[in-house]
């Protein structure tokens, strides 16, 4: 009778922890880039057959940051995955939308059509200009600064390759947790963005 009663209690212990580690389980949170303010309506005298059609695209980004965890990094060689603090979404998606936002808010929009970037097969808008962008480093850490290091390319139809830059930028970040993060990580692409909007408007 007594081991009969001992069972019961170690079985009823046990599922009291259970219960308790499930409900104080921490909740994963999600993040998105940010971008400037919308694009300034474009001239009505403008229609989109009359604008410069620039495209974005491909990008490209390291396989340590393509995942769903945010990454960090705490020294020179040693990165760390946020498990509970995630992407809402494909960061690499996202970052080519941010890209695009930000060159079409930084360009004229009666003279520029900013789209992303899509296989020939599959564009029906032809462009005359395309950036191709590949990222080299995109983390830092929640209370320090985040770096965006970036060799992109612009390609005009019918001639190829017409330049080849390199970004390095650095924002701090201001405040302690990973919304800070990820809006320091929107002003870095905030700034490559007016790195190729003004190459763009150069030529």
């Amino acid at each position: 009778m007594t081991r009969i009663v001992s069972g019961g209690f170690w079985v009823l212990c046990l599922g009291l922890l259970l219960s308790a580690g499930c409900g104080g389980s921490t909740p994963s949170r999600f993040y998105q880039l940010g971008s400037l303010k919308a694009e300034p309506a474009a001239s009505a005298e403008a229609s989109p057959a009359e604008r410069i059609v620039v495209a974005i695209g491909p990008l490209r980004i390291p396989d340590y940051l393509d995942r769903p965890q945010i990454v960090t990094r705490s020294g020179i060689n040693e990165i760390r995955l946020a498990e509970f603090d995630r992407w809402a979404g494909s960061l690499e998606r996202d970052t080519v939308r941010v890209l695009t936002e930000d060159i079409s808010a930084l360009l004229p929009a009666d003279r520029f059509l900013v789209i992303p970037w899509v296989s020939a097969s599959g564009s029906a808008l032809p462009s005359l200009y395309r950036v191709e962008v590949t990222i080299v480093r995109f983390d830092g850490g929640p209370g320090s600064s985040v770096v965006l290091k970036a060799q992109w390319a612009v390609f005009k139809s019918g001639e190829g390759l017409l330049l080849h830059r390199e970004s390095v930028i650095r924002e701090e970040v201001h405040g302690p947790g990973y919304v800070d993060m990820v809006a320091a990580l929107s002003d870095a692409l905030a700034g490559l963005s007016k790195d190729i909007a003004n190459t763009i408007t150069s030529l």
